[in-house]
């Protein structure tokens, strides 16, 4: 719902970023991107981009997955 106020480059940015680590981690991509997100070693400003990557992650991660599998 929230993407309606989000401009396009930054969800196209998130969406190829999320497909890169879903393409390198397999199923462990969203434990990965949720530790970032946790890594009290980063910045607010980066553990928020890893929340939102791993928010988006786990919305689409049947989908990723289904890919891979596909493919």
């Amino acid at each position: 719902m929230f993407g309606l106020f989000e401009p396009a480059h930054r969800r196209v940015k998130d969406e190829r970023e999320v497909g890169h680590y879903f393409n390198k981690y397999g199923e462990d991509a969203l434990a990965v991107l949720q530790q970032r997100a946790s890594d009290k070693e980063l910045s607010a400003r980066d553990r928020r981009h890893w929340r939102r990557l791993a928010r988006k992650a786990r919305r689409q991660e049947s989908e990723w997955l289904d890919s891979l599998k596909s493919s």
